[in-house]
């Protein structure tokens, strides 16, 4: 969902010439780029099927009570 926004920030940057690379900084980038893309991928599939998988109303109670210790240690 955020990817569009990602791709709008860098193109504005680009064209107002916020951003300036050399050529010498290609590889590095493209580099980096397929890495993240790469490691952001295995990430979703992982964690979809987790979800699928897994009982989260155990994590839901986990959430439930870390939420009400974080209230109650605010107005401490």
């Amino acid at each position: 969902m955020v990817v569009p926004l990602i791709f709008g920030k860098i193109a504005k940057d680009l064209l107002g010439g916020k951003i300036e690379f050399q050529a010498d900084q290609n590889l590095p980038l493209i580099a980096g780029f397929i890495a993240a893309f790469v490691t952001g991928w295995v990430a979703c599939k992982w964690m979809i099927k987790l979800v699928k998988k897994a009982k989260l109303h155990y994590f839901s109670y986990y959430c439930f009570a870390v939420g009400l210790i974080a209230i109650i240690a605010h107005f401490i």
